[in-house]
């Protein structure tokens, strides 16, 4: 742009030259009626004169134009390397401490308004993460804490004098389910962990999905019954989910505990199956009980989020269960959502997305079943 400015100036600075000389022609044009007769030699000087003055604007024009190009680009680096080091100052001041600290796009320059602007997102979520995780961490550890607190009480209590054998072996035995329930949420945990980072590898198969949920409901029939309410199936017959075996088996149960504790007594828990035209497949656990509020929708498949409920004070949970299921899920590609009001039973419906083109089939599945 400045190199066309400065073109654009010569010439019409050697323009303008000419128009002079032709001014200095035109009263000789006009005493002489039109026709004038110019020496050789006058001719020869008024030429170099002009070549001069020609070459004199030119070099002018040319110097005071690659100043003037050198002093806008001087400003405009400076411009820019100042907006660079407010931004670099402003990333030197964040810290686990001071994730709340932002770029200020309006005061940088145009070009660099969509950098901040992204450099800020980016600071949005790395402060939404490292909020979840902060809180994910503190409610491990509590969750934690509780149950070696209690086993270190019962292990002082029983060294304090000499007890039997059969008394050892009662407190061994009374202490085997916390050991379970802990052994549980590390491992829970080590899935999450493992899902986010994309270690976990999905071994998909044609599932047989009567054979594998009728297996799921025998297995949590005695639950309900101990709760007192009734296990519903109700699947398509000859219907095939492709999906990881373990994986949909851990999803599914996971969403019939939580169904199983906080449905009302006496009512049906509904575990169903149906699989779309496109070859998806939808698997739904609803129960009938109190309906999850608006506000707990939105946040319930996050780690370590609990609704308070009386359910949840008489048998309370580390809140990893959901958030497995939508790790599951996402593993999968697939999608997990909830649809609970006051009224209408609390449905959660797993959606498997269909196989891919030429996948294998599979034989009926036999996997193990554990919560």
């Amino acid at each position: 742009m400045i190199t066309l400015l400065l073109i654009t100036a010569s010439f019409w600075m050697v323009i303008y030259l000419l128009g002079q000389d032709f001014n200095d022609l035109l009263p000789l044009l006009a005493s002489n009626g039109g026709m004038v007769h110019i020496p050789a030699e006058d001719l020869h000087a008024r030429g170099h004169a002009f070549a001069l003055r020609s070459w004199r604007v030119f070099a002018i024009t040319l110097g005071v134009g690659a100043l003037a190009a050198s002093l806008f680009a001087w400003c405009t680096a400076k411009l820019i390397l100042s907006s660079a080091h407010r931004l670099a100052n402003t990333a030197n001041r964040i810290s686990a401490q001071a994730l709340h600290e932002r770029l200020a796009p309006e005061n940088n320059i145009a070009e660099l308004e969509p950098v901040a602007r992204a450099f800020n997102h980016m600071l949005d979520r790395l402060e939404d993460s490292f909020t979840r995780l902060s809180g994910v961490s503190s409610d491990i550890a509590h969750d934690l804490r509780t149950p070696i607190h209690r086993l270190l009480m019962v292990a002082q209590v029983t060294l304090d004098r000499p007890r039997s054998a059969d008394e050892y072996r009662a407190v061994i035995e009374s202490a085997v389910p916390t050991y379970e329930r802990m052994g549980r949420m590390i491992e829970n945990i080590l899935f999450l962990a493992r899902a986010e980072s994309q270690q976990s590898a999905v071994h998909a198969t044609f599932i047989p999905l009567e054979q594998r949920l009728g297996a799921i409901a025998a297995f949590f029939e005695l639950l309900a019954q101990e709760r007192g309410l009734e296990l519903a199936l109700q699947v398509d017959q000859s219907a095939h989910v492709w999906a990881d075996d373990t994986l949909l088996t851990r999803a599914t149960g996971n969403l019939l505990t939580n169904a199983i504790r906080h449905a009302r007594p006496g009512s049906t828990v509904v575990l169903s199956g149906s699989v779309a035209s496109n070859g998806g497949c939808h698997i739904s656990v609803s129960n009938e009980g109190e309906p999850i509020a608006l506000k707990h929708q939105a946040r319930i498949f996050e780690r370590a989020y609990r609704v308070e409920s009386p359910s949840n004070e008489q048998a309370p949970g580390v809140g990893l269960g959901l958030a497995i299921v939508k790790s599951t899920m996402e593993l999968h590609g697939g999608l997990v959502y909830l649809r609970s009001a006051p009224g209408h039973p609390t449905v959660f419906t797993l959606w498997f997305p269909p196989p891919p083109p030429r996948a294998p089939e599979a034989g009926p599945s036999r996997g193990r079943i554990s919560r």
